[in-house]
């Protein structure tokens, strides 16, 4: 068997891929793995594997993919490539030697079984994610059933070869390292086909996936609605405009779903913190996840309807033909557990060959972090007996705790899954290598990488624990000294929400933005415009508020009065001036001044101002040994004047 590894060596491992080395120990002293533990891996495996829906195992390549091949004689890798057809039962094809770059590798690719396969003397290993796990016999054949006889796609199709569209089947064939096979071999080895006698009979599958001019199902496409508002209205009301339908094979509807939907996604610049980030209506990933995942695992069976998406003002609701499977339970997909149960496997390994989904069964953990990192609401799942929904709301929502932690990142150069994992330390006092490969799509090489890169720029502090090592922020955050303070008889509690109170960012008004709107910058945090806050008494200002005024009220009632008082280009002792008395009896964090004095830059207001005022001692840091803490705030040094001194 012919088989070319060059799209296995950059590919993520996942439900149809794994690599493993041939070697073991610490670097410059490595040797050859026991053999007998290589062919026990290779056993489990290739069972593993054999019991979900196929996939295919190299050895050979280390985890950060460097190419190492083996060093084992002849007669050891004869006896590794027939463990297939000695261990298993019932038995499975042997492996191959692959060379490459001057090297060997052991290859395996594995074909779904139509029946369990044992480990002879040691269970039925299957294939859920990007790990192994032991399932009884009853419990695999149940999966089978289910997964390869009674959909849909298995069914045998009145489609011929003749009528596929070849260059997606060579794409296909060509992602799954099978570049020199005939078309009708890989059809036959990934179950989209069966050999009967002299004739390849074709199944639903491969019809829904390269018939030339589309598969004979009314409703395999998506549909795509707009609805002006946050409601479909009808009659003289009427507020929903359906685009025209999306057809043709399951590969090109997505791309073309992908493409109109993608032109209707709004793209606002929002400020976050103290910087404009891109903060999308929605998050790429997720919203073409739902989208795959729609057309991927919906019911070809129910042929009254298909594949919608509706584009509200407020939302976007993605609805796919089909409850859940059995053995998938909506409670393991909120708690994002991976669940081994596809109703057409043979769709969703052809699309892992094309490129167009990956195979490590993180899918839906992503949409939820990727939603969390853009400060977006979660993704509400719904699945009921005939649909199963997913709706994306696009009105941020953004904690205080967040709004700070973002504004002490100040100008800190930032990479999106740099950025998202200071978030996710922040929310969740931790990260981890695990949490990164959900939450960006990394492998485990590039989640240590990241994390370290991080640690080594003083961002992150390592807790090294082994396999349960883990990072958090490199400050921890405390509760500024003078938040207990007492406000006094004659004092408002200041109105700013506390530590842990979502702020909405976007008024969510039932009419849609208008053009002007989208793209605009717009602060998130609006801060209460009475400055009463700021007490009666300016004696611990200091005498340099004299130039302000000696009396707090020429600072005004509103915040407007003290910008239109300060002007567009204040001199430097005025601001600085206005920026004491603002701190005077609470501390302040640089966004919060920024959006009462009306600046733009708050970088440029910490380094140019606020950071000279601490260094002169009229104000003090909360945090002063971590300038970047998420919780920096500002607060009045009170002023002392010298005393006279005594002579004679």
């Amino acid at each position: 068997m012919q088989f070319d590894v060059t799209p296995f060596l950059a590919r993520h491992e996942g439900q149809y891929f794994d690599r493993k080395s041939l070697f073991e120990g610490v670097e410059g002293q490595k040797k050859p793995r026991d053999r007998r533990e290589v062919r026990d891996q290779i056993a489990e495996y290739v069972a593993a594997f054999a019991n979900a829906d196929g996939g295919v195992l190299i050895l050979g390549i280390e985890d950060d993919r460097a190419i190492t091949g083996h060093r084992y004689p002849p007669d050891a890798i004869d006896a590794m490539l027939r463990v297939p057809t000695e261990r298993l039962m019932p038995q499975g094809r042997p492996g191959v030697l692959v060379p490459h770059e001057g090297l060997e590798l052991l290859v395996f690719d594995v074909p779904a079984s139509d029946e369990p396969v044992q480990v002879v003397g040691d269970g039925f290993p299957t294939r859920i994610g990007d790990a192994t796990h032991q399932l009884s016999d009853a419990k695999v054949r149940a999966l089978k059933q289910q997964g390869l006889a009674e959909s849909y796609e298995a069914q045998p199709s009145p489609v011929t070869i003749a009528s596929l569209d070849d260059a997606l089947v060579r794409n296909g064939m060509s992602g799954a390292g099978m570049p020199m096979f005939e078309p009708a071999e890989y059809l036959v080895v990934r179950k989209l086909a069966d050999e009967r006698g002299t004739r390849v009979q074709l199944r639903r599958a491969a019809e829904l996936l390269f018939a030339r001019r589309g598969p004979d199902h009314p409703n395999a496409g998506v549909r795509i609605f707009r609805v002006i508002g946050t409601e479909r209205r009808t009659g003289p009301v009427h507020n929903v405009e359906e685009l025209p339908r999306i057809e043709g094979p399951v590969p090109q509807v997505l791309l073309e779903a992908w493409r109109v939907i993608g032109g209707l996604v709004r793209r606002p610049s929002r400020l976050v913190g103290e910087r404009f980030r891109p903060v999308l209506e929605y998050p790429e990933f997720s919203w073409k996840e739902a989208v795959l995942n729609a057309v991927a695992h919906r019911d070809y069976a129910t042929q009254g309807r298909g594949v919608e998406v509706w584009m509200f003002d407020d939302r976007m609701e993605i609805v796919s033909p089909g409850g859940l499977v059995a053995d998938a339970s909506l409670e393991d997909l909120l708690a994002l557990r991976r669940v081994h149960a596809s109703r057409n496997p043979r769709l969703v390994r052809a699309l892992v060959d094309l490129d167009a989904m990956r195979d490590q069964g993180e899918g839906i953990p992503r949409m939820f972090a990727e939603m969390e990192g853009a400060f977006l609401p979660t993704p509400v799942i719904e699945a009921r007996a005939r649909e199963f929904r997913v709706t994306l709301r696009n009105t941020p929502t953004l904690s205080w705790a967040d709004r700070n932690f973002v504004a002490s990142l100040g100008s800190e150069e930032l990479t999106d899954p740099e950025f998202r994992a200071l978030l996710e330390a922040s929310r969740h006092g931790r990260v981890d290598n695990g949490v990164m490969r959900k939450i960006a799509g990394l492998d485990t090489l590039g989640a240590s990488q990241l994390l370290r890169r991080l640690r080594d720029r003083g961002l992150l502090r390592l807790h090294s624990a082994g396999a349960a090592s883990f990072y958090e922020l490199a400050s921890d955050p405390a509760v500024p000294e003078d938040a207990t303070d007492d406000l006094g008889p004659n004092r408002q509690p200041p109105a700013v929400p506390p530590s842990g109170a979502d702020v909405p960012v976007d008024e969510p008004g039932s009419a849609r933005r208008t053009e002007m709107d989208i793209g605009r910058q717009m602060p998130l945090f609006a801060v209460s415009a009475n400055t009463q806050e700021l007490g009666a008494n300016t004696q611990e200002l200091g005498a340099n508020t004299q130039e302000l005024g000696a009396n707090t009220q020429e600072l005004g009632a509103n915040t407007q009065e003290l910008r239109a008082r300060l002007g567009l280009k204040p001199r430097q002792d005025d601001l600085r001036s206005a920026l004491v008395a603002l701190c005077a009896h609470r501390s302040r964090t640089a966004v919060e001044l920024a959006s009462m004095l009306g600046r733009k830059d708050v970088t440029h207001l910490v380094n140019k101002h606020l950071r000279p005022l601490v260094a002169a001692g009229r104000l003090r840091a909360t945090h002063p040994n971590s300038p970047t803490h998420p919780a920096q705030a500002y607060v009045a040094v009170p002023f002392d004047p010298p005393k006279a001194s005594s002579s004679g």
